[in-house]
């Protein structure tokens, strides 16, 4: 399948594709980001659009496109900003995208490459996955651009240490996104509250044993600048601030937390859930080379696997 592989519903149709974008603050972007989403070859997009308290014009902006186009539309427009994760789970929560072939997620500030969509709808098809995600192209504002590999091969427990990628280039099945609206963020009041909402859905997935595919071929441009939300792990600057979160327990903290929301999605009876969180909870010194030992499971790349596997032998998990 080629880069710009034209997609198509198993009936012959032209897939439809509810796109859910969360804006703030986004406007020197937001016009090459939804030209990019408009311009999809070999799909019909509709874009639905939550903006979290902007004070920089794009709510005006928003406004203005959603009554010139009518595959624009603007659902909120909120007084104070509520964080990305929050404003991804009122577009799940809110958004009329029941009716459509597949579901992709959006951020403001990227450049979608014009067979994205088609691609992915493929994939899913093909792999029968209830998401697909994929490598992107970091891009930074002089024009650099580097590759941000997420296609390691999938470990056993990689779900629970992290995302499949970037919620940006994600596609969801309808019928798996339901599950996420109806069961998670309805069922369960803490789910909302792990703000990580790409990491949460590709999490319930693969503890659900629900396939997902991990394309190793870019999707998009990244876009890198100092509003990012977390951004690309590329360079020095990036790994300091990961070790950093890695050093005040804050990542494991956010690990912890979302095993409390699996074990309530399973009913708390899921044996690996609680090997994992009893190993992880542990604070004995042999502990420590235990989960050195198991970091292979972890995480998908190796180097990743190497930093886990120090950060467990030093003692600052």
């Amino acid at each position: 399948m080629d880069h710009k592989s034209q997609g198509h519903s198993l009936t012959g149709k032209v897939p439809k594709i509810a796109v859910l974008l969360a804006s703030f603050n986004g406007v020197r972007w937001l016009p090459d980001q939804i030209r990019s989403i408009l311009d999809q070859k070999g799909v019909e997009t509709q874009i639905f659009v939550s903006d979290d308290g902007s004070h920089d014009g794009t709510q005006e902006w928003l406004q203005l496109l959603a009554e010139e186009h009518q595959r624009v539309c603007l659902l909120s427009c909120r007084n104070q900003p509520s964080g990305v994760g929050d404003n991804f789970y009122f577009l799940i929560e809110n958004a009329p995208w029941q009716s459509f072939d597949a579901v992709a997620l959006a951020d403001q500030d990227d450049i979608w490459f014009e067979g994205k969509l088609a691609r992915h709808f493929e994939l899913m098809n093909e792999t029968k996955a209830v998401g697909v995600s994929s490598d992107v192209l970091a891009l930074w504002p002089s024009g650099r651009t580097s590759l941000v590999k997420k296609s390691d091969p999938q470990t056993r427990f990689d779900y629970f240490f992290e995302s499949s990628g970037p919620g940006c280039s994600f596609l969801i099945r309808p019928s798996f996104l339901a599950f996420i609206k109806d069961k998670v963020l309805k069922g369960i009041p803490k789910a909302k509250q792990f703000e990580f909402h790409d990491w949460l859905i590709y999490a319930i997935a693969r503890s659900q044993n629900l396939p997902w595919f991990i394309d190793p071929v870019p999707s998009m441009y990244y876009r890198q600048h100092q509003n990012n939300h977390i951004g690309a792990n590329i360079g020095i600057i990036p790994a300091l601030k990961r070790i950093r979160l890695v050093a005040n327990k804050s990542y494991r903290q956010k690990v912890q937390d979302l095993l409390t929301v699996l074990r309530q999605v399973h009913g708390g009876d899921n044996q690996a859930f609680s090997e994992v969180a009893d190993l992880l909870s542990q604070d004995r010194f042999w502990s420590r080379f235990v989960r050195a030992r198991l970091a292979k499971d972890f995480r998908r790349s190796r180097r990743d696997q190497l930093a886990l596997r120090t950060f467990f032998i030093l003692g600052w998990w």
